[in-house]
């Protein structure tokens, strides 16, 4: 049974890693796209640090400079008094003992003591720290100088927090459209230096998406949790060896020119030809069908490798166009087929050209529109 990569995926509308400047306020950037969803958004600040919407900020912190098991004396160095923030003083008098442990220290004091959480050093397993559960520039710890705990932290003094980075909000621009509103990131303040620049991850809308030109499909790689290529086999692998075939424009490879065929230049030429460019389509899609058959018909016979019924195309059953609704860019060509197994399967696959210029008027122009999506071709 044979197998391909597939190609052929649900685009994510995802944009990754956009590069953007801040302007002269210092506080907030333009996204080149609209973001279609707030939980999507990512920003990176300076290609260092991931900055969520509440911004960054540290916890009061410090760390004891006298490594442990520590020799705890009644009265003379078993006495810890702090006061977390604007809170109350609070007081603790650790059990005599010789050699107490580092983590029986800090588990005695993380229970000991509201608001403030006592570690063991992740650096050096024999020195302890603490940290205040609140953060930022409002969080605070003072030790009372009449503290004699011997684990190295030094009394009368306070530790603050620190604000590293401002949180940020997405804010719709009044001045886009409604069905697709652009929105600013705004930083609750300005940042520091003129300098900085963020990289911002989003999804965005299908009609502004750069991956798949707002087809809603795009064709790469996946890769799946163990690092192994997605394929596709049977049915699923038919459905793209055609769609491979007939829609890569011909002699775009310079390894095999004669494969794919020209019909996005033939739909390029749709308004000003009306009803011939129609039947070249059908011509060129009969053609690469039957061309693509005997490649399947060789890989079974001469190479010896096995078809299955579900992936050799049987008969080419009818080809149609669709002139999209609401983009006249876009054209869906419709293929049916047959595989050997009896399973009928309709590909559907949208294009999107240029518009040609109205040299007919653009009377003229709406009636071959209407032929064009009237008229089912079938090869």
């Amino acid at each position: 049974m044979s197998y391909d990569r597939a190609i052929n995926q649900l685009c994510p509308h995802l944009v990754v890693d956009e590069y953007l400047l801040f302007g002269s306020t210092r506080d907030r950037v333009y996204p080149m796209r609209p973001i279609s969803s707030a939980g999507s958004v990512k920003v990176r600040l300076n290609g260092l640090m991931d900055v969520p919407s509440y911004g960054v900020a540290t916890p009061a912190t410090s760390g004891g400079s006298k490594e442990g098991p520590y020799n705890i004396k009644y009265g003379v160095n078993d006495l810890l008094k702090l006061r977390v923030g604007a809170g109350d003083w609070q007081v603790c008098r650790l059990p005599a003992g010789a050699k107490t442990s580092v983590d029986q220290t800090a588990s005695i004091l993380s229970r000991s003591f509201s608001g403030v959480n006592f570690f063991v050093n992740p650096n050096n397993p024999h020195l302890i720290g603490f940290s205040t559960n609140e953060v930022g520039s409002g969080a605070s710890l003072y030790i009372h100088k009449d503290s004699t705990l011997a684990v190295g932290f030094k009394a009368d003094r306070i530790y603050r927090g620190v604000d590293i980075t401002p949180g940020w909000s997405l804010v719709n621009d009044p001045n886009t459209l409604s069905d697709r509103p652009s929105r600013l990131i705004v930083f609750d303040d300005y940042l520091d230096a003129a300098n900085n620049f963020i990289e911002v991850s989003y999804t965005t809308v299908r009609q502004e998406c750069r991956r798949c030109g707002g087809l809603g499909v795009e064709n790469d790689w996946r890769y799946l949790s163990g690092g192994d290529v997605t394929v596709v086999t049977d049915s699923d692998l038919l459905i793209q060896e055609i769609q491979k075939i007939m829609f890569t424009i011909r002699y775009s490879n310079p390894f095999h020119t004669g494969y794919g065929t020209t019909i996005v230049d033939q739909i390029g030429q749709k308004l000003t030809m009306g009803g011939l460019i129609q039947n070249r389509i059908v011509a060129e899609v009969n053609a690469t069908f039957t061309k693509w058959q005997k490649i399947k018909k060789q890989q079974e016979e001469i190479v010896g490798q096995l078809v299955t019924d579900e992936e050799f195309p049987y008969r080419l059953q009818s080809v149609t166009l669709d002139q999209s609704q609401t983009d006249p860019t876009v054209v869906f060509v419709n293929i049916e087929i047959m595989s050997r197994s009896t399973k009928p399967i309709l590909i559907t696959r949208g294009l999107r050209v240029p518009m040609p210029e109205d040299l007919l008027g653009s009377t003229q122009q709406s009636s071959i529109i209407r032929n064009l999506q009237s008229n089912t071709l079938v090869g």
